[in-house]
């Protein structure tokens, strides 16, 4: 097993980078090397000169690259890429440029050669915890830019431009930047890598998603489940159990299921698994029944209550306790909507109820009744 590097605790840190971490980063080695899906290995460097201009810019970089998904190494006793990492930073002297290639290589041959032509960087990395230094890695994929020189000709009065292409340049924006990761070898933080890539949608944010299947190979790591994922998960996985249901009495709406579950994380600070599957219920009977309708409802609301436990324990929800994340819900998620079939559609966050919305069955047709005490037309 491998020991922590740079690591004068055993005790992980388990909060997030804070800000202050964040701008104590410094780049201490900085090498990269050039990948082109045409060929068949990278073009290798062995140095790269920065100036102040420059090294700040890929600083700013790697502040950027803290804020993505925490994930954690898979199979950390044989993780190849654990075990590169770690080496390079036990001997930063030796180790960097060798490794710094393996790594680059490993890159590009895990991914299906359709990614753009570009650099692989790695960098050794430090930031200031407990007033002292720590090594961490960072890798950043970074596209080419094609620069093209104008050539003017003249012919039968006329100014014609031609294009030339005269190289590819390492693009100096935040565009260019296609992949990156900050990882951990150590035992330091409770996450060991942190990594997102160039406009990954903020659903797939604290999933395995977030980041494209070949550079999670290339990276060997699985989600780490933080609060926020956790909160996200809850709420997806409820919203995937109350759609595989078949026997759902007609008056009862499944978005209301997903609606509940997301206003328990904006009510409560702590999840609980079973004043969570409490809140998603909701009552299942109403004063209008009978006796006997009622204890039917009962009957259906705890066989349901049964099958949602065990379906949030299957996917390892359920017994945990974390921190409730709602801002981490997002948005698209939070909407519930409608559309009929004459083109109508209804868009609404919450439940029926909340919003004044009654939904009847008419034999085979649906009577939906909007109460409002403003309706504005555009």
């Amino acid at each position: 097993m491998l020991k922590s590097v740079n690591s004068s605790s055993s005790k992980a840190i388990s909060a997030t980078l804070t800000q202050a971490v964040k701008d104590s980063i410094q780049i201490e080695k900085f090498i990269y090397h050039v990948i082109r899906k045409e060929s068949e290995n990278p073009s290798y460097y062995d140095e790269v000169g920065l100036d102040k201009e420059q090294k700040k810019f890929f600083e700013d970089r790697i502040k950027e690259a803290c804020d993505g998904t925490q994930f954690i190494f898979t199979d950390p006793d044989n993780n190849t890429c654990k075990a590169d990492c770690y080496s390079l930073l036990l001997d930063i002297k030796n180790k960097f440029l060798p490794i710094s290639r393996e790594l680059t290589k490993r890159f590009f041959d895990a991914h299906n050669r359709s990614m753009n032509d570009g650099v692989f960087i790695v960098t050794v990395i430090s930031v200031l915890i407990s007033n002292q230094r720590k090594d961490l890695l960072s890798f950043l994929k970074v596209d080419y830019s094609t620069v093209y020189q104008q050539k003017i000709t003249e012919s039968a009065g006329k100014k014609i431009i031609y294009l030339e292409r005269i190289m590819d340049s390492l693009a100096d924006n935040k565009e260019a930047l296609q992949k990156w990761a900050i990882i951990d070898p150590s035992e330091l933080f409770a996450w060991d890598v942190i990594a997102s890539q160039r406009r990954s949608p903020k659903d797939r944010q604290d999933t395995n998603k977030a980041i494209s299947d070949y550079f999670r190979d290339f990276l060997q790591v699985g989600v780490r489940e933080t609060a926020s994922a956790l909160t996200k998960r809850a709420v997806s996985e409820t919203n995937k159990w109350i759609r595989s249901l078949h026997d759902l009495p007609a008056d009862i709406i499944r978005g209301d299921y997903k609606a509940r579950a997301i206003s328990y994380f904006e009510d409560t600070d702590k999840f609980d698994t079973k004043k969570f599957i409490d809140r998603v219920l909701g009552p299942y009977g109403s004063d209008d029944m009978s006796q006997e309708e009622r204890n039917q409802r009962e009957e259906l609301r705890q066989k349901h209550k049964v099958l949602l436990e065990g379906h949030l324990a299957e996917v390892g929800i359920a017994g945990q306790t974390f921190e409730s994340k709602p801002a981490s819900i997002p948005n698209k998620s939070k909407t519930n909507k409608w559309t009929t079939n004459t083109g109508v559609t209804i868009s609404f966050k919450g439940t029926l109820k909340n919003n004044n919305i009654e939904v009847k069955k008419d034999g085979n047709q649906s009577i939906i009744t909007i109460r409002a005490t403003q309706l504005d037309q555009e």
